[in-house]
């Protein structure tokens, strides 16, 4: 049995060297990622930063959505404590923390699923009230949560316009230009998908892709993508990160959820750090190291944790 360091989903195992810790940490829904704990680095690790939340001419980047302290309580617990939360166009945001701590709540706040209990939200630069999941996606926000909203029975391009059809005489449906267009979005987003297979006959990776290219249809300025690659091969993944690139061109702000540490140095612009239900740090992904992005995530020094060695 692994010593637990924090959330359920952290693991470690600690390896001594003469000159450092070598400290191996798993995710239940990632790869094993290796960073080095040296004493001198983990002093100011644990904390809360803003860095990553300074004004727009500092960054030069305009502030797509704004959340300024946003709590929401279940049954008298907090969910979320007083969270501020920003997301600019064109940039890749990621959500990171353990399980329980928030993130779920946040992005069904953004999404439209639930109401925040306090606290407002500003949508280029106007306060709004998102109240349904259809608000959001007519105020340009879209979600590909992990469970999937798709009808199996159903092909790909009626998955993808559904609600939507266009018609040509009456009721009739125009299935020629359903068709096109459908495969013009999947072109576009690098998904090599049937349009007319039935999704009961995709793959769950294969599903994802249409969530995604469903999502996308709507012309969103902000796109949640919850866990995307979890049940993505790394083939399939990197085409992920390719389509991300491609959102991030057309200016379209995505937000990401994950646990795989090397996801968020790889596509990540800024994180965000929740712990406790409450927003711990926002920093730029080039000034955090994978230690203090741990730490700050657990709340404790690993040294700390783990004064031993063997």
């Amino acid at each position: 049995m692994l010593p637990k360091i924090g959330p359920q989903n952290f693991q470690s195992i600690k390896h001594h060297n003469a000159n450092s810790h070598h400290i191996q940490l798993s995710y239940q829904r990632g790869t094993p990622v290796k960073i080095t704990a040296s004493n001198q680095e983990t002093k100011a690790s644990v904390h809360t930063s803003d860095k990553g939340l300074l004004s727009n001419e500092a960054n030069g980047n305009a502030s797509l959505l704004c959340m300024k302290h946003i709590s929401k309580q279940f049954f008298g617990s907090y969910a979320l404590n007083n969270i501020d939360f920003e997301v600019r166009s064109g940039e890749v945001h990621a959500l990171f923390g353990g399980n329980g701590v928030g993130k779920s709540t946040l992005i069904q706040i953004i999404a439209g699923d639930i109401q925040p209990s306090s606290g407002k939200i500003i949508l280029n630069q106007e306060e709004i009230k998102i109240r349904s999941v259809y608000h959001a996606r007519e105020l340009g926000i879209s979600a590909v949560f992990q469970e999937s909203s798709l009808i199996p029975e159903l092909s790909v391009e009626a998955n993808l316009f559904l609600g939507s059809e266009e018609r040509s005489i009456g009721p009739f449906l125009n299935k020629r230009n359903l068709h096109k267009r459908a495969n013009n979005t999947l072109k576009k987003l690098g998904f090599e998908l049937d349009p007319e297979q039935l999704v009961m006959h995709l793959s769950r990776a294969e599903q994802q892709m249409v969530e995604i290219a469903k999502a996308f249809r709507t012309k969103p300025s902000i796109m949640i993508l919850d866990e995307p690659t979890a049940s993505l091969t790394e083939h399939e993944t990197n085409q992920l990160f390719s389509m991300i690139d491609f959102l991030k061109n057309e200016g379209i702000a995505v937000i990401y959820i994950t646990h795989k540490i090397p996801e968020i140095y790889k596509i990540c612009d800024r994180v965000t750090i929740l712990r406790d239900s409450k927003r711990i740090l926002t920093q730029p992904v080039s000034d955090i190291s994978e230690q203090s992005l741990v730490e700050t995530a657990v709340g404790s020094r690993i040294d700390e944790l783990f004064p031993y060695n063997y």
